[in-house]
């Protein structure tokens, strides 16, 4: 679209400039004159567009779901809903492992636990994804991919490796990403060990990856902002419609179709948007629309009379061969005609669609603010780090309990400003709780705190006693641990080991955009 408005603007600007020097055309800049006149006939009478069908040779869509209910209701068979508790459980713990059957490959893998032991499930390994989902850098190397995977949830994955050379490594052109999801009983069977993981395959062989990370991003599903407008509404005159920071109006331009008027920023604000009719008692989506720019008019009466290059010459008054003195009053009347101080930047554009009759039309765009669950990331063993992870605990039950109830959440944008704004976890403007270092008597990394101060009891060690367990510790605005909840089944002795270490450490309270606010840290905790 830009490429052609930059050629029709060239067009003026070829034909007002010759129109300003008065000169005698040549044979030569009359052929060029004809070029760029038929450039514009084809802007103006909608050719470079295609043709603007009209209802009776369209079809219509009848919508059995909203956009916005169909997540849900694709998940509402009771083991999705297990599956997807499942998957939440497996967030606490991630690594890189090598895949037994090819060098090339290794297993980004998320494992967990799980008490509830009557519904074992086998592993098993998804389809290939499809190259066009994946990053790439500037020499088109893919270095990860963002796509709807597990349980349809954004997930996006970003590969920060390197090889002994300290060579980029990235994912191979040429071999496809699995999906691996499974369980398998514990040795004594009264739990499950449960899985999800990404098989990736690399440009070298896993041995020759000597450190980095990969960072794992999971998301909601979209988040949809969307107005209703009443057809009734439409008459002779445009409507003005004003939706959050964008305003254009809506004009029918028959008994079907409408367009949609504005600035070409707002119009490239609206370029995601899709639309649905409303029909006795149900909606419908139309089959097909079409973007045009400048004078819709123009473009809707010369295509529907589909008139020729020659007929739109001489209804402009262009006479080819008398075209030195016709051309010059044709320009004179267009700039007279069109001087309203409007320069390429303002430009009008108008969104035409085939529609349907209705009683009203819902206008939607999925928001550009994605809603982030969980942030993982996984170090190369060589790096010898723990995992890092930051989940969002209320959106993880958010999509749980819209499962588990049947009921669809708010998941369209508040029209409403909220009493408390919520805490996006992953903006720069979130600083998570940290504790505070008694050697140093400053704030710390968790591993280097825990370090220092957790021990394995005596009794523990004599005993043999292991365990793993996630203790998630709730810090208040006053930097002092209020509980300490812990899952996952450890022995009595480390269970009170690790509250006991939690509570006695000091914090610095999390902050968002600069206030101190009351913070959930989940931390995997092993004993060998």
């Amino acid at each position: 679209m830009k490429r052609l408005l930059s050629t029709v603007l060239l067009a003026c600007f070829v034909l007002g400039a010759w129109a300003q020097n008065k000169t005698k055309m040549t044979e030569e800049e009359k052929k060029e004159a004809m070029k760029q006149l038929e450039v514009l006939y084809q802007f103006e009478t909608g050719a470079a567009f295609g043709e603007l069908d009209s209802l009776t040779e369209s079809q219509e869509f009848k919508q059995d779901r909203l956009p916005w209910e169909k997540w849900a209701d694709k998940f509402k068979h009771k083991s999705f809903k297990k599956s997807l508790s499942r998957l939440f459980m497996c967030f606490d713990k991630a690594f890189i492992e090598p895949n037994k059957d090819s060098p090339i490959f290794f297993n980004l893998m998320l494992r967990g636990k799980d008490e509830d032991v009557s519904s074992y499930f086998g592993g098993r390994q998804g389809s290939g994804l499809w190259k066009k989902y994946y990053h790439e850098d500037e020499n088109g190397n893919f270095t990860g991919f963002c796509k709807e995977l597990f349980f349809d949830l954004e997930t996006d994955l970003q590969l920060h490796l390197a090889d002994k050379q300290g060579k980029p490594v990235y994912i191979h052109p040429d071999e496809d990403i699995y999906l691996l999801e499974g369980g398998d009983y514990a040795k004594n069977k009264d739990m499950l060990n449960i899985w999800f993981g990404l098989q990736i395959p690399l440009t070298v062989p896993y041995q020759e990856i000597a450190g980095g990370h990969i960072s794992l991003s999971f998301y909601m599903p979209e988040k949809y902002d969307r107005i209703t407008v009443p057809i009734k509404d439409f008459g002779d005159k445009p409507v003005q419609v004003t939706w959050g920071n964008k305003t254009f109006s809506i004009e029918k331009v028959d008994s079907n179709g409408f367009t949609i008027s504005a600035d070409a920023e707002t119009i490239d604000k609206l370029r995601r948007m899709d639309y649905l009719y409303h029909r006795d008692g149900n909606w419908y989506e139309p089959s097909s629309s079409t973007f045009t720019t400048g004078d819709l008019d123009k473009i809707l009466k010369n295509s529907t009379g589909k008139i020729t290059f020659e007929e739109w010459l001489k209804g402009k008054g262009i006479d080819p061969n008398n075209l030195e003195e016709t051309l010059k009053h044709f320009m004179e009347d267009e700039d007279s005609e069109g001087n309203d101080d409007t320069d390429a930047a303002g430009v009008m554009e108008k969104h035409y669609t085939v529609a349907l009759q209705g009683d009203s039309l819902l206008l939607y765009m999925p928001d550009e603010k994605r809603r982030k669950i969980a942030e993982i990331t996984v170090f190369a063993p060589s790096e010898g780090e723990a995992s890092r992870l930051i989940i969002n605990r209320e959106r993880c039950n958010e999509l749980i309990e819209w499962l588990c109830t049947e009921k669809s959440p708010d998941n369209t944008k508040q029209t409403e400003p909220e009493e408390m704004e919520e805490v996006d976890y992953f903006s720069p403007d979130f600083q998570p709780a940290k504790p505070i270092n008694p050697q140093t008597g400053m704030p710390d990394e968790w591993n280097m705190v825990l370090a220092q101060l957790l021990r394995k009891p005596e009794e523990a060690v004599e005993q043999g006693i292991t365990g793993r367990m996630t203790a998630e510790i709730t810090i208040g605005t006053d930097g002092v641990a209020s509980n300490v909840k812990i899952n996952g089944d450890p022995h009595p002795l480390l269970k009170k080991a690790v509250c006991d270490c939690l509570y006695s450490i000091k914090y610095v309270p999390a902050t968002w955009k600069g206030k101190a606010i009351s913070f959930v840290a989940s931390l995997p905790v092993i004993f060998y």
